[in-house]
């Protein structure tokens, strides 16, 4: 295989699973055309990153009709790690979850990139009550009619260094964030329903996958044909509760508080509050939207008999990876 086939390119290539993405990929004897904002924050990012001779910059904004043929020329195919559990700062889900993979794949079909790896979410749902799990299914909709060799990733909650979930637990763990006081997570109805009654609540269930074995079995996928057409989810092996996770958290976190501890937040009341502080321009003191509060009381679990099949591993605990990333900070 020669060395321009053996190039991939990968857009959001500085953001948390991106960053891993590129390493593995390096690491492995790829090149790598990475789409980044900033060069000098990519230098930075990937200063110490085995093989970063062969990471060539692809600097522009944002994914357009122009910067996607530049990003996917002379590449075998793209890998799309781009996305954001909230609209802030600009961002916003349509344009990132749906119209980039748009993009994308006509791009790499202009170009004869035939292979094509979309990081979608656990969670995608035509139906969702989160625009978040509505945009991240329409995006997988052009990924898998654009006629190219694609798969699927659907990841849980993704845990390492570099991870925002990890940095967010360890602060509140130490009381440096809101609600400083406790460790929040979200709870649902145990009937189901979805109302502001009170009424029993219950914890949902939680299975981390350490960003590590996401980036390895997406490198796995890139020439093994198996995978071609094929959705996977990938979580962790161990699932847990909400309130154990951020227990673990807590207590590898260096300096955290003993005495704080986790506290459920009623799903419906949080999202209620949260549509209301939108409404007067005042959503963004709160550190979640309606989204993330319904998305946060379901269960984050799955089956990994197909992953295990295909890529000959079981991804494994969160329990590694999690700790490191919190002893770093």
């Amino acid at each position: 295989m020669s060395e321009q086939t053996k190039t991939v390119a990968v857009a959001g290539a500085t953001g948390f699973i991106g960053r891993h993405v590129v390493g593995e990929l390096l690491s492995r004897g790829y090149g790598v055309r990475a789409l980044v904002r900033n060069t000098s924050k990519a230098a930075q990012v990937f200063r110490d990153v085995e093989g970063k001779d062969r990471l060539t910059p692809v600097q522009a904004e944002s994914v357009t009709a122009e910067s996607a043929p530049r990003l996917v020329e002379g590449t075998i195919g793209c890998i799309n790690c781009i996305g954001i559990i909230r609209e802030q700062h600009g961002q916003r889900f349509e344009s990132l979850h749906v119209r980039v993979p748009d993009l994308l794949t006509e791009a790499c079909k202009e170009h004869g990139a035939h292979r094509f790896i979309q990081i979608s979410a656990l969670g995608s749902d035509p139906d969702g009550r989160a625009e978040y799990q509505r945009t991240k299914h329409a995006g997988e909709g052009y990924v898998r009619r654009s006629g190219l060799a694609w798969t699927l990733f659907r990841p849980g909650l993704v845990v390492g260094e570099g991870g925002e979930m990890a940095e967010l637990m360890a602060t509140w763990a130490r009381g440096k964030s809101q609600p400083w006081i406790f460790m929040p997570y979200f709870t649902r109805k145990a009937d189901g329903s979805w109302d502001l009654i009170p009424g029993e609540t219950t914890d949902p269930m939680i299975a981390p996958i350490a960003v590590n074995d996401l980036a390895r079995a997406v490198a796995d996928a890139i020439e093994n044909d198996e995978t071609i057409g094929e959705i996977y989810n990938a979580v962790g092996m161990e699932a847990v509760s909400w309130p154990e996770l951020l227990e673990f958290a807590r207590d590898n976190t260096p300096n955290a508080k003993p005495n704080i501890k986790p506290s459920g937040v009623p799903a419906p009341a949080a999202a209620m509050a949260a549509t209301a502080a939108g409404l007067v321009g005042m959503g963004g003191l709160l550190p979640y939207d309606p989204g993330m509060a319904s998305m946060g009381s379901e269960d984050s679990t799955a089956s990994l008999d197909k992953f295990t099949k295909h890529f000959g591993f079981t991804p494994a605990s969160f329990r590694g990876a999690l700790r490191e990333a919190v002893h770093q900070l």
